[in-house]
């Protein structure tokens, strides 16, 4: 995947993420934004707990940088592509 695509995913998916807070319901970011990846990217599933120790390497704020979203998306696609 390129760099462009995963920050579209990620743009895509934080406003999902917004929308859904907004009306009241859960958003878990990390997990949204790892499914839709592996979704696009027709990978393997990861679980919720492998997804989150990837979250934490990469994304250590609440304001996520583009170069850690990159990494994270990057991250996904390599874990999924070991199992």
């Amino acid at each position: 995947m390129t760099k462009e695509q995963i920050h579209n995913i990620y743009l895509h998916m934080t406003g999902k993420a917004e929308g859904l807070l907004e009306a009241g319901a859960e958003a878990d970011f990390p997990i949204m934004f790892a499914e839709a990846i592996m979704e696009y990217n027709k990978s393997r599933e990861l679980t919720d707990e492998e997804i989150m120790v990837l979250y934490e390497e990469y994304i250590e704020t609440q304001y996520a940088s583009e170069s850690n979203v990159l990494g994270f998306g990057r991250a996904i696609l390599r874990k999924a592509s070991e199992k």
